[in-house]
């Protein structure tokens, strides 16, 4: 038997359904056993405690690890999915991402004002999937703690290290500023340097006007002839990017800088 979740921790956790609460005590929710489990085995540290419903009986969880239990009632209040899977943790947001960002020699993301949080989540999939673990948030882009986002990026916070990002914090990093937008160079031809940021943009809008000044780079994905769609969505184009550039980086053992 575990101990029952209180009424304070009821409380709080509700009240990390909004975002200016999430950030004030730099903690959200991560709900569904996958996800729990890559914390678990992967960045441990960063569970406060784990809080199931009364009914799951299966899961066991390694000793260090605070774990609660809930009434099904309220961890069906407490739950962000329609269908709940009976576990959740709270979780701290790593200090990390609010730091400013530090120079480095490795390839990351930046997102400059996406705003659909199931575009970000299946980006931050994309990007661990292809071997791109630093990302950085810009202005206006979805808060990549929330509920939606989460359970979209399907496990993939544990691997990836994210860091808010202004425009002026952007101008200022190392390497190549890559922006994908319709009117570029043709991505099936371009080489990819070792460092730098590739940028996608707003569902609607496209990358801003300050970061197309601060772009060194260019890219498009080209229609096929005779297409009539209009435009790819975000998380496609940005899967289809990290697609050509693994390739490159497969074909390439020596990248150019």
């Amino acid at each position: 038997m575990f101990p029952i979740l209180s009424r304070n921790q009821i409380k709080f956790i509700r009240s990390l359904k909004q975002k200016k609460n999430r950030y004030k005590f730099k903690n959200y929710v991560v709900e569904g056993e996958k996800l729990i489990m890559d914390l678990v085995r992967h960045r441990p540290s960063l569970i406060q405690y784990i809080v199931i419903d009364d009914g799951i009986r299966h899961l066991s969880f390694p000793d260090g690890i605070s774990v609660y239990q809930s009434d099904h009632h309220s961890f069906l209040e407490l739950s962000n999915l329609v269908t709940p899977q009976g576990v959740m943790a709270v979780c701290a947001i790593p200090d990390h991402y609010f730091r400013s960002i530090q120079r480095n020699h490795a390839f990351g993301l930046y997102f400059d004002g996406v705003q659909d949080p199931g575009n970000l989540g299946t980006m931050l999939r994309a990007a661990e999937w292809f071997g791109v673990p630093h990302i950085l948030i810009g202005p206006g882009t979805a808060d990549p703690f929330s509920p939606k986002v989460v359970q979209a990026a399907m496990g993939s916070h544990s691997y990836l290290t994210m860091v808010k990002c202004s425009h002026q914090e952007l101008s200022e990093t190392s390497g190549a500023i890559i922006s994908a937008v319709m009117d570029g160079e043709d991505a099936f031809e371009y080489a990819w340097p070792r460092t730098g940021v590739l940028v996608l943009g707003n569902e609607g809008q496209g990358i801003s006007a300050t970061v197309a000044r601060l772009s060194t780079n260019r890219i498009t994905l080209p229609a096929a002839a005779g297409a009539q769609t209009e435009s790819l969505n975000v998380s496609m184009a940005c899967t289809s990017l990290l697609t050509l550039r693994h390739k490159y980086q497969q074909s390439n053992k020596q990248m150019r800088l």
